[in-house]
């Protein structure tokens, strides 16, 4: 008996690492949902603590049912951004209401999908090697996000980055930190010459720090 008490954590640690392996960026390829966590530790994050999913128009709501949730696209070339239905997504479209209880964020636009907005390389998301899951990051290796509550039942809430410093360094008063995962229903046509979808050259380290992924860091 102490012997297996001895092998135990040895084997939960290598399973550890092994699922964090598991994730590389061909686990965010295709069609899915775009799952919403209660979560303010990428270390930790699993699908347990979902509290909603973006809908097709990239809002935050309160699903009953994946059916609810809207339906993404991944390009798997250039620009590798997201699309539904309602057209390519986007934090750059300025027509989307701003995030004004932010100190630093007060110049942010919520996400949207729309047809009006055509698509760059800049609004591409992206996940990590060495994930446990596959959470999504944008921008400089950002993998936060703001909102101002979880949704209550046929509320639609708006999504912002994450941003701080040193007059506000954690998320804005009042909001909620939330992160987001894929959730790969279907594959997608690949071209016959497309290359594999870049990624952040940055891979996971057992010693990283939080604030590497944490969010977008305003100058003072």
């Amino acid at each position: 008996m102490a012997r297996l008490k001895t092998f135990l954590p040895l084997v939960l640690s290598a399973f550890v690492v092994l699922a964090q392996a598991k994730i590389t960026q061909d686990d965010f390829t295709g069609v899915g949902h775009i799952l919403v966590l209660n979560s303010s530790n990428w270390k930790t994050a699993k699908p347990e603590q979902k509290v909603g999913c973006l809908d097709n128009d990239g809002r935050v709501i309160k699903e009953k049912s994946l059916d609810e949730c809207g339906t993404f696209v991944r390009l798997n070339d250039y620009p590798y951004t997201l699309s539904s239905k309602e057209g390519n997504c986007t934090f750059s479209d300025e027509r989307t209401v701003p995030n004004t209880d932010s100190y630093y964020g007060k110049r942010d636009h919520a996400w949207t999908c729309n047809a009006t907005y055509s698509a760059i390389i800049y609004d591409e998301l992206y996940t990590i090697n060495g994930f446990n899951y596959p959470l999504l990051c944008w921008g400089d290796i950002a993998c936060f996000y703001d909102a101002k509550k979880i949704p209550d039942d046929d509320e639609k809430v708006p999504l912002w980055q994450f941003r701080w410093g040193s007059q506000q360094m954690d998320i804005t008063p009042g909001h909620v930190m939330l992160q987001l995962m894929w959730s790969k229903t279907g594959d997608y046509p690949k071209r016959t010459d497309s290359e594999s979808i870049p990624g952040p050259r940055v891979q996971l380290k057992p010693n990283m720090q939080q604030p590497l992924l944490q969010g977008q860091k305003a100058r003072s």
